[in-house]
């Protein structure tokens, strides 16, 4: 694909450490083409859906647009896709969404202004670059605060750090040398692609930090479990229950909830052709130790 070849403005964000999902090193393994391609998720999923509405909006209130505009900027190894473009200024466009499924992010300021998550700024300024313009205008659709445009105008530094960072990225991908001091996140380490019945030699050392993270997990568990039993049972037969913590009145409620689910086993019993119909395999790898036995070759043992 097109974009392997590239650093995108949403790659430039992880690269300098502003997504809180991917990082330099997720990146560097995607570009090598070393991680599955993942299945985006329902957040992911409803901004690419609502971002259509939102660029309808930003028209409403920016002029005419020009959409899905690409630029190549072969110097800087820069590829950047924006979701549009004012025909009358040439101006690029940068549509978001934000709060669609849980709570509004960090940064998000007052409309008009540039206060902005940190990430969405390095975008809007890899979309100055590429473009050769000074302005991005940001319309985002933000849960609890509906339409909303905002204003990036050209940073120096900012466009300079992206422009050297860009470039030492790429100096990376081209010596197969990963970021230093950065490991890849924990999802893209489960996404690399494996060899199959491939062993290496692991030290015993990070085997060791493993375990010993495993039983605080467990420890930390069952602290959490006998806090929330007592607290529970404090209750008696109430329903919830008042207290007062650092100066402020507090309620802990223990609502009964409701849920509807299917009866899956019922439905394979009765409808077991619908079900096959919408049943979704899933796929991941398990961290497992065991113990590896010894082989011996017989030929060589004195007897």
């Amino acid at each position: 694909m097109k974009r392997k070849g590239y650093i995108g403005s949403s790659d430039m964000a992880a690269i300098l450490g502003f997504d809180k999902y991917r990082n330099a090193c997720d990146v560097f393994l995607d570009k090598k083409n070393r991680v599955e391609d993942f299945e985006p998720n329902e957040a992911m999923l409803a901004g690419t859906l609502f971002e259509s509405g939102v660029i309808d909006w930003a028209e409403q209130q920016l002029g005419p647009l020009r959409r899905n505009v690409e630029f190549v900027l072969e110097q800087f190894h820069l590829i950047d896709h924006l979701d549009a473009q004012i025909i009358s200024t040439g101006d690029p466009v940068e549509a978001k969404t934000s709060g669609l499924f849980g709570p509004l992010a960090d940064g998000w300021g007052e409309a008009g202004t540039d206060h902005l998550p940190d990430g969405i700024l390095v975008q809007c300024h890899v979309h100055m670059i590429c473009s050769d313009h000074e302005i991005c205008h940001v319309p985002a659709f933000l849960g609890g605060k509906g339409f909303n445009m905002y204003e990036v105008k050209r940073d120096k530094v900012i466009n300079d750090t992206v422009l050297e960072a860009a470039l030492d990225f790429w100096d990376c991908v081209e010596s197969d040398t990963p970021p230093e001091n950065i490991t890849p996140s924990l999802e893209f380490i489960k996404r690399i692609k494996r060899v199959p019945k491939k062993t290496v030699e692991l030290e015993a050392k990070l085997v060791k930090e493993y375990m010993d993270g495993k039983d605080k997990v467990k420890w930390a568990e069952a602290v959490f479990e006998d806090a929330k039993s007592a607290m529970l049972t404090a209750l008696g037969d109430a329903e919830a229950g008042t207290f007062a913590l650092d100066g402020k009145s507090m309620m802990l409620t223990y609502f009964e909830q409701c849920s509807r689910l299917i009866d899956v086993e019922r439905l394979r019993e009765e409808l077991p052709e619908i079900a096959a119909k919408y049943t979704k395999i899933s796929k991941c790898r398990v961290a497992r130790l065991k113990k590896v036995k010894r082989e011996y070759n017989i030929s060589s043992l004195k007897l």
